[in-house]
């Protein structure tokens, strides 16, 4: 399991860096198989950055090493085709990863607005100013209350959207990048910059991250979730045509994202046992993703 490796190489002083939100349940082979991402992939990269090596058993009952320990093997990247492709091309039955050392300093914000398009708009800006956040992650108001209710880590229930924002490194270096993140923030609206104080305290935040599509339950016994990235100087736009989209089917819907790299999932919420409630939600779906498409996005 993705988490239990993390744990298990934290104490020698590094980590395997690809966290997606399942990461408590979800394994490294099926990371393999599905090129998993996750809030940290924004600065460290996807599976496909991290993995050195697979023993694949092909169809024809073939066993081959896809990639190499010592270094780049020549010609093709076959490791590479075969990460991300759904165990299509064959069956995982070994990997080696590539772990990465634990950085020497750590800052987490946590910074509060009173709409997700201002949280959006400070993505974009601290991008823009040359920093690039080891993760940077946007929740609006709907999915913060369901998650505070859910496993109360202390997100504000009064604000239209939460970022959180982390930055790691040297320490002089990491103070400086969380000043200036609190600094755009602020000159875009937030009305909040909190910073963890304490590892826990950093714990507890990602932890509500993490688990917030288990949290939807408090809202709606379904969901629908949607994964489509589109350019950061879109993503406001992009996120106002969802709610748009979601009024015009009568549907409510929550908002957690990779907001570094532009990834969206809107979750639409309702009750399956709800008559004719499937062609709403898929009719709204569909507007979506043609939304993201309009934006210049793509499906991720």
């Amino acid at each position: 399991v993705n988490l239990d490796l993390t744990k298990h190489l934290t104490p020698l002083g590094y980590h395997f860096a690809p966290d997606p939100s399942s990461q408590q349940v979800c394994t490294i082979g099926g990371n393999v198989g599905n090129n998993s991402g996750g809030p940290h992939c924004l600065a460290y990269g996807v599976t496909n950055a991290h993995i050195l090596a697979i023993e694949v058993v092909l169809a024809d009952s073939e066993i081959v090493t896809l990639g190499g320990l010592d270094a780049e093997p020549s010609g093709y990247d076959l490791r590479g085709v075969f990460i991300g492709r759904e165990g299509m091309l064959g069956i995982t039955t070994k990997v080696a990863v590539r772990i990465t050392p634990n950085p020497p300093s750590v800052r987490t914000l946590l910074l509060s607005f009173d709409t997700p398009r201002d949280a959006a708009a400070t993505v974009s800006a601290v991008i823009a100013a040359g920093i690039v956040p080891a993760a940077m992650e946007v929740m609006d108001q709907g999915i913060a209350i369901a998650v505070e209710n859910y496993v109360n880590v202390g997100y504000p229930r009064d604000a239209g959207a939460v970022l959180l924002a982390e930055v790691d490194g040297l320490p002089d270096g990491v103070d400086i990048d969380a000043q200036r993140i609190s600094d755009i923030g602020r000159q875009h609206g937030a009305t909040d910059v909190r910073q963890a104080a304490s590892d826990e305290e950093r714990m507890l935040l990602w932890k509500g991250r993490k688990t917030a599509f288990g949290a939807v339950a408090q809202i709606a016994p379904n969901y629908y979730l949607h994964d489509t990235v589109v350019p950061r100087s879109k993503l406001a736009d992009t996120l106002e045509e969802v709610y748009r989209i979601a009024d015009e089917h009568d549907l409510a819907v929550v908002n957690v994202f990779h907001a570094g790299d532009g990834n969206l999932h809107p979750l639409l919420l309702f009750n399956g046992q709800e008559p004719g409630i499937y062609d709403r939600v898929h009719a709204a779906g569909a507007k979506i993703v043609e939304a993201s498409l309009a934006a210049g996005g793509v499906l991720s």
